[in-house]
């Protein structure tokens, strides 16, 4: 039996009481997060024109679940945002929860599927996506596809297909298809189209089981074919299409997780952050006093960081000069800073071209698509050299969990704004026991507005 057939099987017979008690944790704290960055996304640029695409303009998070969009279009609007600020968590070289959560609550809505369901769909999306991009050891990144993108579909599919209660036959049938809609590059990073890109994996996602349930036939060997997906996508071919899956007996949830973004900015650039900020802060720095900063990162890293003078927020979020100006100068990166006003501050821009990147060879075993570390060294105009030592793992890493109260602060730093500080506080408490709710309708926001940020 072929990979496609195989991950039809494994939708196909995946219930709640076959979830990992270990993975409740982790998809607990996908959905919290990305609830959060959700909203705080909602009203970006990105986000309206993606309402504005489907005749959504005007609503609302909580009112678009009661609208009569299609649930393809839901999932559409809601990844958009959920990736518009890019804030959301990653993993598996992407990013899980800004694809899986949208197409959840999109398809929830429509299924009335319950948390346990909710859960086990998470589950599957995410055993999908890790099971595909772990056959290859090549970095998609290099080649200019957007793994979230492209693997995402696929991802989206699966847990579509999970709460619409597919057979095998037709859940192979829409993964062949979730192949042929995959899409997604590099070159558009720093751009509204970056997190379109989510926004359409999770609308072609639900689009392909749709197709499937309404006949349309595809490969039934779409994913391992030798002009198939893997091998269509992959940056040199050496992509694994042979080894039987192991979905369902070992868990990649359980070994891999989620890492919790604690800054709004591309992942490639949250150790340099931390190690920059690091030295800022325990030395007092004072950003006048630096000469000049190297910085060692991998050739991934450096290529998805293209922007050297960045001029907007979005273009911001890729540029490693913009992470150390913004630590050396506010000591911390948050959302405040990924604004116009900070960008366009003198003292900030001076120090962009005091910045030198200097790419290092290997690849993190965590993160493939980063350096085994980062590293920094700030000289300062008195000749004084300060180096941070390599940093592996950023703060919010699964091997460096961020804390109860760290996932709080974040998550109420998005929602307040829109919600205020006690809605913020019953919806997080509502979200960290997601498994256990009894639909989408719980999770609404109480007198929510229909227009507007939430």
């Amino acid at each position: 039996m072929g990979l496609t057939r195989q991950i039809g099987d494994f939708l196909a017979a995946v219930r709640p009481e076959t979830l990992p008690e270990g993975a409740r944790e982790t998809i607990r704290t996908g959905f919290t997060d990305c609830f959060a960055v959700m909203l705080a996304g909602w009203n970006e640029p990105a986000a309206a024109v993606a309402r504005r695409s489907v005749r959504g303009g005007e609503l609302g998070w909580a009112g678009m679940l009661s609208a009569p969009l299609a649930a393809p279009d839901t999932g559409l609007l809601l990844a958009t945002a959920a990736h518009v600020l890019d804030f959301d968590d990653t993993g598996l070289s992407g990013h899980p929860s800004a694809v899986l959560v949208p197409a959840i609550l999109a398809e929830a809505r429509e299924t009335g599927a319950d948390g346990r369901m909710i859960a086990v769909a998470y589950l599957a999306g995410y055993e999908v996506w890790a099971e595909l991009i772990g056959r290859d050891q090549d970095a998609h990144h290099a080649k200019g596809w957007h793994p979230s993108a492209m693997f995402g579909t696929l991802a989206a599919t699966a847990a579509s297909a999970v709460l619409r209660g597919l057979d095998a036959p037709t859940a192979t049938q829409a993964i062949g298809i979730a192949a042929s809609l995959a899409s997604g590059v590099v070159a558009n990073f720093g751009t509204m189209a970056k997190a379109y890109q989510l926004g359409r994996a999770v609308q072609s996602g639900l689009t392909a089981t749709r197709l499937a349930e309404a006949g349309l036939t595809a490969a039934p060997d779409a994913i391992e074919h030798e002009l198939g997906f893997l091998r269509a996508i992959s940056p040199k071919g050496a992509v694994d299409t042979t080894t039987p899956a192991r979905l369902g007996q070992d868990w990649h949830i359980l070994r891999t997780g989620l890492n919790v973004k604690l800054y709004p900015v591309c992942y490639a650039a949250h150790r340099v952050l931390d190690a920059v900020g690091g030295l800022c802060r325990a030395q007092d720095i004072d950003p006048d006093a630096i000469a000049g900063v190297e910085l060692e990162i991998g050739a991934g890293q450096a290529a998805m960081l293209r922007e050297h003078a960045p001029r907007t927020p979005l273009e911001a979020k890729f540029s490693a000069e913009f992470a150390v100006a913004c630590m050396a100068v506010a000591r911390r990166c948050g959302l405040e800073e990924l604004s116009d006003a900070f960008l366009a501050r003198p003292g900030l821009r001076a120090l962009f071209p005091l910045v030198t990147v200097r790419t290092v060879e290997g690849r993190n075993p965590d993160e493939p698509s980063l350096a085994p570390s980062d590293r920094a060294t700030i000289t300062l105009r008195d000749g004084r050299v300060l180096d941070s030592g390599p940093v592996a793992f950023p703060r919010g890493h699964f091997r460096a969990p961020a804390g109860a109260e760290e996932l709080h602060r974040k998550f109420t730093g998005c929602v307040r704004p829109s919600l205020g500080e006690a809605e913020a506080a019953r919806l997080f408490e509502l979200l960290q026991r997601v498994d256990e709710l009894g639909g989408v309708r719980d999770m609404l926001p109480a007198a929510a507005p229909l227009r507007g940020a939430a």
